[in-house]
C-alpha cells in the first residue's frame, strides 16, 4: 500500500522526467544520426576515392612493372601486410597513449615526493631505452626480410614452394630469437630497476634523510614501479609498431614504383611520316623480373622498308624479345634502337605504337565483335579504316565468311 502511495504521489514527478527524457533522447538520436551518416558519407568517399586511383595507378603501370609484381606476390602484400597495417595503426595507438600519459603522471607524482630516490630508479632508464629502441630496429629489419620470403614463395608455382619457404623459416627463426633475447633485456633492466629502488629507498630511511618514511618510499616505489610498468606494458604496441612499418615499406615500395615508359606521356617527337626502316645496334636486354639472365646480347640488325623478315631460333632465344623492344613495351639495358635513324626512346610512346601493328602467337580476342577487338587500341576509328586494316591483314575474306 505504502508504495502505491508513493507511486501516486510522485507520478507527477515521473511523468516530467518521463517527457524531458523523450526530448533528450529524441534529441540525442538526432545528433547521432547526423554524426554517423556523415562518417559513412566520408568512409565511402574514402573507398570511392583509393578504388579509382588505385585503377587508374594500374592503367598507367607499364609491362615490366607488372613482370616484377607477381599476382602471388600482390595478393600476399595485400592480405598480411594490409593486416600487419592495420594491427599497427588500431587499437594499439590507444593503449600507447594510455600507457605513456600513466609513465608521465606516476613520473610527476614520484619527482614530488621523492626525487631523489626517483631519480636514482630512473638511472637505469637508458638501459632500458636502448634496449628497446635496439629491439625495434631488429624487428623492423627481420620482419621486412621474411614479409618479402613469404611473398616470393606465393609468387612462385607450388614445386619452387617448399625452396622459397626456408628463406622465410630461416628469417623467422632469426627474429625469434632476437625477439627474445630483445625483450629479455627489458625486462631484466626493469627488474633490477626494483631492486635498486628498495635498496636505495631503505638507505634514505635507516640514514634519517628528511621527508623520506616508508609511507614515501612505498609512494614513489607504487608511482614509479607502475611508470615502468606501462613501459613494459608499452612494448607490445612498440613492436606492432615496428612490424607495421616493416609493412607499410613494402606496400609503398609498391605504390611508389615509378614505371619506366609512360603510355600516356605528351613528350617526345611525332614523326609525320614513319618509312619502317629499322635498325638494333649492339642491343642488349634482360627482363626486370630476371635481371642476371641475359636474353639479348650484342643483337646488331638492320631492316629495311619494305622488307620481310624472319627470326628464327629455340624458345627463350629471344625472338619475341626483339618484336617486345621494337614496341618499346621495354627499353634496353645497352645501346638503342632507331626507326628511320630516331632512337624511339625519343618518339611519342602513344603515337609510335599507333603506327605497329602486331599479331602475336597466341592472339588474345575480347568478348566482343571482330569489329570492336579491330577497333582496340586506337580511337577515333571508321568502319572503312577496319575493313583497310582487315584486308591489310589478309584476314578480310574468312572475316567476311562467319554468319552475320
Amino acid at each position: 500500500a505504502l508504495a502505491q502511495i508513493l507511486l501516486i504521489k510522485y507520478y507527477d514527478r515521473f511523468h516530467f522526467f518521463g517527457n524531458k527524457g523523450k526530448k533528450l533522447c529524441f534529441s540525442l538520436t538526432k545528433i547521432y544520426n547526423n554524426v554517423f551518416f556523415r562518417l559513412i558519407l566520408y568512409y565511402v568517399g574514402i573507398g570511392v576515392t583509393a578504388l579509382v586511383f588505385g585503377y587508374i595507378q594500374i592503367s598507367f603501370g607499364d609491362t615490366s612493372w607488372f613482370d616484377s609484381c607477381g599476382i602471388g606476390e600482390l595478393n600476399t602484400r595485400m592480405t598480411d601486410d594490409i593486416n600487419k597495417i592495420n594491427d599497427g595503426i588500431g587499437d594499439k595507438i590507444a593503449l600507447l597513449f594510455q600507457n605513456m600519459s600513466t609513465f608521465s603522471v606516476g613520473l610527476a607524482i614520484g619527482l614530488v615526493k621523492g626525487w631523489k630516490l626517483t631519480l636514482v630508479t630512473l638511472s637505469t632508464s637508458p638501459l632500458i631505452i636502448a634496449s628497446a629502441a635496439m629491439f625495434s630496429r631488429i624487428v623492423i629489419s627481420l620482419s621486412s626480410k621474411e614479409l618479402n620470403a613469404y611473398s616470393k614463395a606465393g609468387a612462385v608455382a607450388e614445386v619452387l614452394y617448399t625452396q622459397n619457404l626456408k628463406d622465410a623459416k630461416n628469417v623467422g627463426m632469426k627474429k625469434a630469437i632476437a625477439l627474445k633475447l630483445s625483450l629479455g633485456a627489458v625486462y631484466f633492466f626493469m627488474n633490477g630497476t626494483y631492486g635498486l629502488a628498495f635498496w636505495y629507498g631503505t638507505s634514505l630511511i635507516l640514514s634519517g634523510e628528511p621527508d623520506y618514511t616508508i609511507g614515501t618510499l612505498l609512494a614513489v616505489f607504487i608511482s614509479v614501479i607502475h611508470s615502468s610498468y606501462c613501459i613494459g606494458a608499452a612494448t607490445p604496441s612498440f613492436e606492432t609498431f615496428t612490424i607495421a612499418r616493416g609493412a607499410t615499406f613494402n606496400i609503398f615500395h609498391i605504390i611508389d614504383k615509378k614505371t619506366a615508359i609512360d603510355k600516356f606521356s605528351t613528350t617526345g617527337y611525332k614523326l609525320e611520316c614513319i618509312e619502317g626502316n629499322v635498325e638494333f645496334k649492339n642491343v642488349s636486354f634482360s627482363y626486370p623480373s630476371r635481371p642476371s639472365i641475359k636474353i639479348l646480347k650484342g643483337l646488331n640488325l638492320r631492316i629495311k622498308s619494305g622488307e620481310t623478315v624472319a627470326l628464327v631460333g629455340l624458345n627463350g632465344s629471344g625472338k619475341s624479345t626483339a618484336v617486345q623492344l621494337l614496341q618499346r613495351l621495354y627499353d634496353p639495358d645497352d645501346d638503342f634502337i632507331t626507326v628511320d635513324g630516331n632512337d624511339i626512346r625519343t618518339l611519342n610512346v602513344q603515337h609510335y605504337r599507333e603506327h605497329c601493328g602486331v599479331v602475336r602467337q597466341e592472339p588474345v580476342l575480347f568478348g566482343t565483335t571482330i569489329n570492336n577487338n579491330i577497333r582496340y587500341g586506337r580511337d577515333g576509328v571508321t568502319d572503312e579504316d577496319i575493313e583497310k586494316a582487315a584486308k591489310e591483314a589478309n584476314a578480310y575474306d574468312f572475316i567476311m565468311e562467319f554468319p552475320m
